[in-house]
């Protein structure tokens, strides 16, 4: 069964919510069945006012830019298929928690533009080297 668009999933939720993507300010698309979201895409920018944006349990395998979500503080992309962590240049200076535990990551690569990162949730991801978790040291001691 092919998964659900990113789209989709937004025109659902607005449906299902009465509230219009462009006025929201905590949205959560986690775990969409019967399909889960399979990528995102660039309709994920309707949500120009955000802060808290849920897209956890879903079939994610990559982040897109994210220009239009000038105000995002957290990020949950837990339980996705996330393999790296680029892409996050656009809320770089919004985002303070980020969640990607229970992905395919394997380098810390993509958060040192992060400049007001407090929390990020990893574990159980496939970083093998101590040297990656010293990026969130060398992060929180930049600042």
């Amino acid at each position: 069964m092919p998964g659900l668009s990113c789209r989709e999933a937004i025109r659902r939720w607005e449906q299902k919510t009465g509230i219009s993507p462009s006025e929201a300010k905590e949205v959560s698309l986690i775990c969409q069945l019967p399909s889960p979201i399979d990528r995102l895409d660039d309709s994920i920018n309707q949500f120009e006012q955000v802060t808290k944006l849920s897209l956890s349990t879903n079939s994610i395998d990559r982040i897109v830019p994210m220009p239009r979500l000038k105000y995002l503080t957290i990020l949950s992309l837990a339980r996705n298929n996330l393999k790296n962590l680029r892409n996050l240049d656009d809320v770089a200076s919004t985002l303070e928690q980020l969640w990607v535990s229970y992905n395919q990551i394997d380098r810390l690569e993509g958060i040192a533009p992060l400049q007001k990162l407090h929390t990020l949730y990893i574990a159980n991801n496939k970083i093998r080297s101590w040297d990656e978790v010293g990026k969130c040291a060398q992060l929180a001691d930049s600042r």
